[in-house]
């Protein structure tokens, strides 16, 4: 049975308009990719990637220069407000009302999403009992940890019961075990409520845990799969070579060995195939290598695949 598409993109552009000061600025570049419901997605990149740029489209803030974006049956273009009742937003930066009490801010985040007052008495109850937040329901936002206050975000977000969950850097902010706290709610939350989450993360860790993983760089998108078949991409170890000369070492190993390395980090970084070892490559460049580093890819070893270049911050779109 063939997977529903929940989210269709179709060769979207963005172009932020240029200023006396600055040329214009192309953001997204043509980008297509069918989301399936149900899944959970990665958008993964730097700052200046065009990840925010994408969800600010995606959530209706921002319209495109060009393409389309469909959810679920509606054009997200000429049809916003439909396509917004599908969605629901937990944004970087905080959006309650510190002084409020949780359950106000609620109220308030229901009547803002046209909840009737009936419905909404019940829905907000439903929601702390389901985000386990009853216990703060009368607490001042001001007074919760980074994790509850996070949690009370995802509350407000899930009120209009969404189809589909976008998250932009959402545990940026958090410690480690509140990280953890906030993973474990949505999936939680998935199992339950079959929802299609939307991840903007810089985080390699929290983008290995999605069903997929879109890779984005400067407006483009590089690949989009699962993580295991990114990694199968790259091969099967990876090799850092740390020393001097390594330019020129890197034109050695593509004339004699035909393998083809990228200089990242003052490290040249190369797929070692099964055909050749590392003993070989020891006794054919006697002490050019101040040290040599094999491991299996990892998602960061992805992204230096595709880019060149580590996952780190650049300008931001």
């Amino acid at each position: 049975m063939a997977s529903q598409v929940i989210i269709g993109i179709s060769k979207l552009s963005h172009t932020y308009p240029g200023t006396r000061k600055s040329p214009p600025k192309e953001a997204l570049k043509k980008i297509s990719l069918d989301i399936n419901a149900g899944e959970m997605v990665a958008f993964l990149g730097p700052n200046g990637s065009g990840k925010s740029t994408l969800l600010s489209i995606l959530t209706t803030s921002l319209r495109p220069t060009c393409g389309s974006v469909r959810i679920g049956d509606f054009d997200l273009v000429r049809n916003p407000h439909a396509a917004r009742r599908n969605l629901g937003v937990v944004f970087q930066n905080p959006a309650l009302d510190a002084k409020m009490k949780v359950s106000e801010n609620l109220k308030a985040s229901g009547l803002l999403y046209g909840i009737p007052r009936k419905q909404l008495k019940h829905r907000i109850e439903s929601i702390l009992r389901e985000m386990d937040l009853c216990e703060w329901r009368d607490a001042a936002v001001e007074t919760l940890s980074g994790g509850l206050a996070r949690r009370v975000e995802l509350a407000k977000a899930l009120l209009p019961l969404p189809r589909l969950l976008i998250l932009d850097e959402p545990t940026s902010g958090l410690d480690p075990v509140a990280r953890q706290e906030f993973w474990g709610t949505i999936e939680s939350l998935r199992s339950r409520n079959s929802l299609t989450v939307l991840v903007s993360t810089h985080l390699l860790d929290e983008a290995e845990g999605c069903d997929r993983v879109a890779i984005l760089d400067r407006g483009n998108l590089l690949a989009f799969d699962r993580p295991g078949r990114l990694q199968c991409q790259v091969g099967s170890e990876v090799l850092s070579i740390e020393g001097d000369d390594l330019e020129n070492l890197r034109d050695e190993l593509r004339e004699f060995l035909h393998l083809e390395g990228q200089l990242v980090d003052s490290a040249l970084r190369l797929t070692l195939p099964d055909s050749i070892s590392l003993d070989e490559l020891r006794k054919r460049f006697k002490n050019r290598f101040k040290k040599l580093t094999l491991s299996h890819p990892s998602l960061d070893d992805v992204f230096v695949h595709f880019t060149g270049k580590h996952l780190s911050s650049e300008e931001q779109f």
